[in-house]
This record gives structure tokens, C-alpha cells and sequence, in this order.
């Protein structure tokens, strides 16, 4: 399985427990539209574009922020993206300037500079090189136009590391992107980058649940392919329920990005 197939359809089988889930990825989804609000009477005009939707957090809300504009809602998986159609369909959310398309951030190409706004919620960290998508996700921009994004950063979860170094064991997190990379990176372009970081933290009465939260919520699938047998699964999740570090920590990550006038 490729790797972004094997993203689609982790997420795709997510879709019927992600909103129950979800608990995190709707706090992260509030907070980037709360950044969104002062930046609103800056975006020029254009239409928008969102990666990654899953299934409408974002996706409602920015349609409530821009009722006016055209908005083109993405996702890497078919389903959810179909899901998000219908959960907005179903809140009878006016979908008339609404647009659905299959995305992958790692393969977009624009030639025109063509969006106002990109935003995107708690979906970089999946793309294959996230700061080069961002890169290039960018550079559709039109000049002035803006680009808000979130996403768990490489501070996350050290209980996890933490405890497969003590065991020995191999640690199958998929790798998170470092803001300052991405920072940097996105500086080389004509571009002026803002950033706030802040940790969010979630308990769970066994280890089992936080592997079983990541299933439920698409984040569960090994983009190295590196998991755990049986046995050395159950000897992490029995010394990690006898210590007791249940207490999850995610380092969110908010960029803001802007692309200067030519």
C-alpha cells in the first residue's frame, strides 16, 4: 500500500467514529478558526481553499466566516470528503458557492495564483514533506492572500518515547514536523510567517484507549510501516498501565502565513 493510500483508507475507515473522537482535533479546529478571525478583513478577494476537511470542523465554520465567496473542500480521502458533504448537507449549511475535490498536498500544482485563503486543520503532519506541500500551497496564493494552518508538532506524545526507550522497544510514532523547519522554510519565499505553539493534553484509563483514539480518529496508520508484534505491543501496553503516565500531551502547532505584494 503507498503511502498515501494507506492514509485515505485509515481515514476512510474512521469516518463513522471520528466526530465521537475526535475530542482534540475539534479544540485544534476551534482554535485555528479563532486565529482566522483577525486576519478575516485581510483576505483578499478570491476563492478558498481548504486541505484536508475531514468531516467539516473547519469546513462549517469557514463557510459561516465567508458566505460570499467560493470555497473549493478537499481532502485526501474520498470518504471523507463525502462525509463532510453530507454532515454539512444535514446542518442545512448552504453548500450553493461549495465545491468537493480528492486532493493530495504533496503532488499540488497551481500555475496561477488563485486563492485569497488556504487554511488547513490538523492535516499537514500527514503530508509526505510538509513543508514543501506548504511551499507549494503557497505559492497559490494570490499576493496578499493568506495561509492558516495547525497541526501536531514533533513534541508530542514523550510518555510514548519515553517508555519504548526504557523497554527497548522500536517506537512506531509516525514522525511529526518541526515548526522550525517549516518556518524557515516558507521564509524563502516572499512570504511573512507568524506562529504560536501550545500543548493540549487528553487521559485515558488505559494505553489501550490512546491506540484505540488514534484508530478511531485516522491517525493510527504507520507511514514507515514499523509497528509492533503481539507480544512486544502487550509488554508496552502492560508497562505503561503500571506506570500510570496516561495523561497524553499533543504540541499543537498554528502558522500563519502571508504572502507579501509584488
Amino acid at each position: 500500500m503507498s503511502y498515501h493510500s494507506g492514509i485515505a483508507s485509515a481515514f476512510g475507515e474512521a469516518t463513522d467514529t471520528y466526530d465521537e473522537y475526535a475530542e482534540i482535533q475539534k479544540k485544534v479546529a476551534d482554535g485555528l478558526i479563532a486565529s482566522l478571525v483577525p486576519w478575516k478583513e485581510a483576505v483578499p478577494p478570491g476563492p478558498i481553499l481548504e486541505v484536508g476537511c475531514g468531516t467539516g470542523f473547519v469546513t462549517k465554520e469557514l463557510i459561516s466566516q465567508f458566505p460570499d465567496r467560493e470555497i473549493v473542500v478537499t481532502d485526501l480521502s474520498e470518504k471523507m470528503l463525502e462525509t463532510c458533504r453530507n454532515n454539512l448537507e444535514q446542518s442545512n449549511t448552504d453548500l450553493t458557492k461549495i465545491t468537493f475535490e480528492v486532493l493530495n498536498a504533496d503532488s499540488f500544482e497551481l500555475e496561477d495564483k488563485a486563492f485569497g485563503l488556504v487554511i488547513s486543520g490538523f492535516t499537514p503532519h500527514l503530508f509526505k514533506d510538509t513543508s514543501l506541500a506548504l511551499q507549494r500551497l503557497s505559492e497559490s496564493l494570490k499576493p496578499g492572500g493568506i495561509m492558516l494552518c495547525s497541526f501536531p508538532g514533533n513534541h508530542s506524545f514523550p510518555a510514548w518515547y519515553e517508555l519504548c526507550l526504557e523497554l527497548g522497544l522500536p517506537h512506531t510514532a509516525n514522525p511529526l514536523p518541526d515548526v522550525e523547519e517549516i518556518v524557515v522554510k516558507l521564509s524563502m519565499g516572499p512570504m511573512q510567517i507568524d506562529y504560536y505553539e501550545n500543548d493540549l493534553h487528553k487521559t485515558f484509563d488505559r494505553s489501550l484507549d490512546f491506540f484505540r483514539y488514534l484508530r478511531k480518529t485516522g491517525e493510527s496508520h504507520s507511514v514507515l510501516n514499523k509497528t509492533l508484534g503481539y507480544k512486544k505491543f502487550k509488554l508496552l501496553l502492560d508497562h505503561w498501565d503500571n506506570k500510570g503516565n496516561l495523561n497524553l500531551k499533543w504540541h499543537i502547532v498554528y502558522v500563519a502565513a502571508k504572502r507579501e505584494f509584488e
